[in-house]
C-alpha cells in the first residue's frame, strides 16, 4: 500500500464512493478509499433503493434533485418511474401543497394530482380515505449495489485508489490536525480524511477524538412475492399510515417507520458501537416491531393481507438526533465527516458527494448546509444516552408534520438554569436551545383567546 496520499476517504459504501468520485471530478488525484471488508458491506447493499427527491428541506431536494441528474448518465440500475405521495387527513394534504409551491421556485416538476388519477398510476391502491395526492414524474429507484460500483468505477477512472479488505486502527493528529491513518495493512500519511464509515462513523470519530452522534437503528422492509402484472408502477408514499411500496418485479417492496423501534446497538456504554465481524450481515427478522407498519400497509394496498412474503430484510441504518445528515469539516482540521444519512443515503449520495467534494476543495460547499453541519451538534450530544435517546424520538416520528414552533422533547430536561424552579412554578411552557430549559411563554397567557397560532399560521 502507497505510504501517503493527500485525501484517505474511510467507508466503501455509496457516500465514500460518491465523495470519492467528485474529488476527482474537481481535480484531485492523490486518494485512497479504505474498505474494511468490500464494497457495499455496511448499509449499503441492503438500502431500498427509493430515490425520492422531495423532502421538507429545499436545500435537500436540491441535493436530492442532482443525484437524479447524476443517476441518469450511471450505468446502475436507475428506473425513473415517478412518486406518489399521499394524504390521507386534510394535513398532510396542507403540508404537500405548501411543498408543491416552493418547489416551482427550483423546476422540479411537482404537480397535485387527485385521488382517481393515483389510483391509474398505481391501480394496486384503495383510494379509501386518501384526500389527495401529489406526483413527481422524475422520481425513481435503483440498485443499491450497482450505484455504488458504478461511482466506484468513476472514481478509479479519475484517479483513485480503492484499498477493500483494509481496516483502520487509528487516526494520528498532531496541533489539531489529522496527520496519519493507521490501518493493518500499513500506515499511510495524510492531509485530510473523510469519514464515510456509515454506522461505524462514531467509532471512526473516537480514533481523532471527534464525538460523531449516530446510532444504529434496525430498519426493516418485506419484499414479497410476485402477486400482479403490472409494469412501471411509481414508488409510493403514505406517510400518514407510516408506509412506502416500490415494485419489484412482479411484486412489492414495502417498509416503513413505527412508532416503537429498535435502535441497534452493541455497546453497553457508547449505545453506537459496531460489531468488528458486522460485514455484509443483516439483523435477525423481527417481526413483532412490523406489525404496526404490515396492518398499516394492508390498508393502503389490500392485496398485502394475502401476498406472500419472499424475505424480510432487517438492516441497521445510522440515525442522526435530527434526521440531518452529519456533514463537514470537524474541530480536528482536515478530518471531514459524511455520515449518518437516516436510511435516505441513496437518494442523497449524488449530492452529498457533491457538496463534500467543494467542501474539501474550496473550503465550503455551494448550498447552506448548516443544519447538516456535523458542528451543529453542542457539547451535550458527546453524552450517548442524551443522543440514543433523539435519535430514537426522531425515528419514531420520522413521517410527523414538523410544523413552526416544534420542540422536542425525549432528553429534557437536560440543563436548568437556577432559575427553572421559579418558571415551572409559574406555569411557564419550555422550549429547548443547546441542551437548555428556556421559557417560551406561560401557559396563564393562553387564557382568553391568547392561544398561540397553530399550523402554519
Amino acid at each position: 500500500m502507497s505510504d501517503s496520499a493527500r485525501i484517505v476517504i474511510i467507508g466503501g459504501g455509496v457516500g465514500g464512493a460518491s465523495v470519492a468520485y467528485h474529488l476527482t471530478q474537481l481535480g484531485e488525484r492523490d486518494i485512497v478509499v479504505l474498505e474494511r471488508d468490500e464494497l457495499t458491506s455496511g448499509s449499503t447493499f441492503h438500502s431500498a433503493g427509493l430515490v425520492g427527491q422531495l423532502r421538507a428541506d429545499p436545500t435537500l431536494t436540491r441535493m436530492n434533485q442532482y443525484s437524479v441528474e447524476l443517476y441518469r448518465t450511471l450505468d446502475a440500475g436507475w428506473t425513473e418511474c415517478g412518486g406518489i405521495k399521499l394524504a390521507s387527513t386534510p394535513e398532510r394534504m396542507a403540508e404537500i401543497r405548501r411543498q408543491i409551491g416552493w418547489a416551482r421556485t427550483f423546476g422540479l416538476p411537482l404537480e397535485e394530482i387527485s385521488v382517481a388519477e393515483a389510483v391509474e398510476l398505481f391501480p394496486l391502491m384503495d383510494p379509501e380515505g386518501v384526500v389527495g395526492a401529489a406526483y413527481l414524474p422524475t422520481d425513481g429507484q435503483i440498485d443499491p449495489s450497482q450505484l455504488c460500483y458504478a461511482l466506484a468505477a468513476r472514481a478509479r477512472e479519475g484517479g483513485a485508489v480503492i484499498r477493500t479488505g483494509t481496516r483502520v486502527l487509528g487516526i494520528d493528529t498532531a496541533n489539531g490536525r489529522v496527520t496519519r491513518v493507521r490501518t493493518d495493512q500499513g500506515d499511510i500519511d495524510c492531509e485530510i480524511v473523510v469519514n464515510c464509515g456509515g454506522m461505524f462513523a462514531a467509532e471512526i470519530g473516537r480514533m481523532a477524538g471527534v464525538r460523531v452522534p449516530i446510532v444504529p437503528m434496525s430498519h426493516q422492509y418485506v419484499v414479497t412475492d410476485a402477486f400482479h402484472d403490472h409494469t412501471g408502477l411509481p414508488t409510493l408514499r403514505d406517510p400518514d399510515l407510516l408506509v412506502y411500496y416500490r415494485q419489484e418485479v412482479q411484486g412489492l417492496v414495502m417498509g416503513g417507520y413505527e412508532r416503537t423501534c429498535g435502535p441497534w446497538t452493541a455497546g453497553p456504554n457508547t449505545y453506537d458501537a459496531v460489531p468488528a465481524d458486522f460485514n455484509g450481515r443483516l439483523l435477525p427478522e423481527d417481526w413483532p416491531r412490523l406489525e404496526e407498519i404490515f396492518d398499516n400497509s394492508r390498508v393502503r394496498v389490500p392485496a398485502m393481507a394475502d401476498v406472500g412474503i419472499r424475505k424480510l430484510i432487517n438492516g441497521p441504518e445510522a440515525f442522526t438526533p435530527d434526521n440531518e445528515f452529519c456533514l463537514g469539516e470537524t474541530e480536528v482540521a482536515g478530518f471531514f465527516v459524511a455520515a449518518g444519512f437516516c436510511a435516505h443515503g441513496i437518494a442523497g449520495a449524488g449530492g452529498i458527494g457533491k457538496v463534500m467534494a467543494e467542501w474539501i476543495v474550496d473550503g465550503e460547499p455551494s448550498m447552506d448546509l448548516w443544519h447538516m453541519d456535523v458542528r451543529r451538534f453542542g457539547r451535550h450530544y458527546r453524552s450517548p444516552s442524551y443522543t440514543l435517546k433523539r435519535a430514537v424520538e426522531n425515528y419514531e416520528t420520522y413521517y410527523d408534520i414538523r410544523y413552526p414552533g416544534h420542540e422536542r422533547s425525549a432528553g429534557r430536561p437536560l440543563r436548568v438554569s437556577p432559575a427553572y424552579g421559579w418558571h415551572a412554578a409559574h406555569g411557564a411552557v419550555f422550549g429547548e436551545k443547546s441542551g437548555w430549559e428556556r421559557v417560551n411563554y406561560y401557559a396563564s397567557n393562553e387564557d382568553g383567546g391568547g392561544e398561540r397560532p397553530a399550523g402554519w399560521a
